[in-house]
């Protein structure tokens, strides 16, 4: 599999887990933790997907 799939997915999990913590309390530093580690992903991926096509 390449890279940038595996870093869109990585981001989507990520996405999850910080959904998951941000439903069952308030947000805290570990959701947006999440949230941005999620973010990362997604640019990283999206870069990969435009300079490999």
């Amino acid at each position: 599999m390449a890279a940038k799939y595996v870093l869109a997915v990585l981001a989507v999990v990520f996405l999850f887990i910080a959904a998951l913590r941000w439903a069952r309390r308030r947000p805290d530093p570990a959701a947006r933790t999440w949230l941005l580690i999620a973010l990362i992903f997604t640019a990283v991926a999206a870069w990969l997907q435009w300079h490999t096509s």
